[in-house]
């Protein structure tokens, strides 16, 4: 199974900083598959925090899902959606990426089920192990996210020294839980450096 990534143009005057869940709920409401495909990520959006709470997306924003190859060609009837997320979230083109395989990979927000720094890369490690992927880690910034389960706390991850074969296997399956809504997806990095600044 291969898995890649599709990423679509989009434009959004505004949106809420704790996006996560609502960007998925609304992916769910555009894409009647996307909840029961175990193997979906959804990627975090990039932009630029305001005081009162919001993130403005700029022209190079790119909503970007992680997806079976069967799955990113479905995916593409995304395109002219307009989803129901802050000011409203247009879709437009997207296109299909390989996913390339870097030794150093990093997640923005892997959440493992603990908030304790400690307990997270002991749980972290075990899921490595389990996988057969090395334990090579260094983890950075403590972030939090709201669903309607509770609040989930975890903290950015990079992982280094790995083959391409490796990469790719753990770019493929992610780490953690919460894949939908933005936690334990991990893109290339170029170096270890400034984990901790993302």
């Amino acid at each position: 199974m291969t898995v890649v990534d599709v990423s679509f143009e989009v434009r959004c005057e505004r949106l809420p900083r704790d996006y996560g869940y609502a960007l998925y709920e609304a992916l769910a409401g555009a894409l009647d598959w996307l909840e029961d495909e175990a193997s979906a990520g959804v990627h975090p959006l990039h932009g630029t925090a305001a005081a009162d709470g919001e993130l403005f997306l700029g022209r190079r924003a790119r909503l970007m899902l992680r997806l079976t190859e069967e799955r990113a060609e479905r995916s593409l009837a995304l395109a002219g959606a307009r989803l129901a997320l802050g000011s409203g979230l247009e879709v437009g083109a997207g296109k299909v990426r390989a996913l390339m395989p870097y030794a150093t990979v990093h997640s923005h927000f892997v959440n493992t089920g603990c908030a304790d720094e400690a307990e997270f890369l002991a749980r972290a490690a075990a899921e490595l192990r389990e996988a057969g992927l090395p334990e090579r880690m260094i983890s950075g910034k403590a972030h939090a996210m709201s669903t309607p389960e509770g609040e989930l706390r975890g903290f950015s991850l990079l992982l280094h020294g790995l083959s391409p074969a490796q990469s790719l296997a753990v770019q493929a399956r992610g780490l953690g839980q919460g894949r939908k809504i933005g936690c334990g997806i991990f893109v290339p990095h170029k170096s270890v450096v400034a984990v901790g600044a993302d």
